[in-house]
């Protein structure tokens, strides 16, 4: 084992960190899960979540820490398509035998498609599109909750809320939904202002769940925002296609109802992942080392 090639796969999301270590061969030796590594949240806590997460996973694997340092890490961070971060992330001082960066939504991509020319859709609490085609690379959205990820669960949560409180004040049409967001806040104003003073992506994601069963009662407020975002989605989707993809993957947490939405042209591009976001940091992690080889 002291001589065998080490790699170290991770997908540091904003909610939690996976890691993998396998051989050379792609044999999975070892997996763990840490806490959140968004770059935003400062490198000395993204690193030590790493950090942890890979100890715990070679201890997984039957080998202690001393085997750090044998690890070629391939890290797919979300928060990295800020340059500041990505500067900050290449001038840390890491244990590993040698690293090398990407957006988590690059490995995502690189695992989806294993390698070969495709795209992805993230779409969950927020969204992102990423496609890779000979070499060449194309990412849209992804930019945060406050200025981009207009398709994402975090934005039909928070635009809920804001059709509810105009409903509220007869500015919209009062719907059944409108009426149960609103009593989420005990028909209270001032509650929503006081929630969003502190409110993050997830917290607005988590209204989300009560948009789509509205729908899918026949409430047409739900409807229409639902239609909304299914239209931000699909115009990354073209993009991407634009951009040379012709195999497309949806993932994340609203995946499947975006999918099922999606217009006959795109429906007949959408393809399973392969692999998930760990495998493609690996396959990125062997990838960079050919290129320095």
């Amino acid at each position: 084992m002291n001589n065998e090639r080490l790699y170290l796969g991770v997908d540091g999301g904003g909610t939690r960190c996976r890691v993998r270590i396998a051989n050379a061969s792609g044999d999975v030796l070892g997996e763990a899960v840490s806490g959140g590594a968004n770059t935003r949240l400062g490198m000395d806590h993204v690193f030590g979540e790493i950090i942890s997460a890979a100890s715990l996973a070679l201890e997984n694997a039957g080998l202690d820490d001393s085997y750090l340092g044998n690890l070629h890490a391939g890290l797919g961070l979300a928060g990295l398509p800020l340059e500041r971060e990505r500067k900050l992330a290449h001038a840390y001082a890491h244990p590993f035998a040698s690293i090398c960066f990407a957006t988590d939504a690059h490995t995502a991509c690189l695992g989806a498609h294993d390698g070969a020319n495709g795209a992805i859709l993230i779409v969950g609490t927020g969204t992102c599109g990423q496609a890779i085609i000979d070499g060449q690379e194309l990412s849209i959205a992804g930019w945060g909750f406050e200025v981009s990820d207009l398709g994402s669960g975090a934005r039909i949560g928070r635009n809920a809320i804001e059709t509810a409180l105009l409903a509220h004040e007869g500015l919209a049409e009062q719907t059944a939904l409108t009426t149960d967001v609103m009593a989420k806040f005990d028909h209270n104003p001032e509650n929503i202002v006081t929630f969003a003073e502190t409110a993050r992506p997830a917290d607005y994601g988590a209204f989300c769940p009560m948009v789509f069963d509205a729908e899918a009662a026949g409430d047409q407020t739900a409807a229409l925002l639902i239609q909304n975002a299914v239209a931000a989605n699909l115009q990354i989707l073209r993009k991407l296609v634009a951009f040379g993809a012709t195999r497309l993957t949806l993932m994340g947490g609203l995946s499947e109802q975006m999918a099922k939405r999606m217009p006959q042209d795109i429906s007949d591009m959408l393809v399973p992942a392969k692999y998930d976001a760990m495998h493609g940091a690996i396959l990125m992690a062997k990838q960079r080392e050919s290129i320095a080889a």
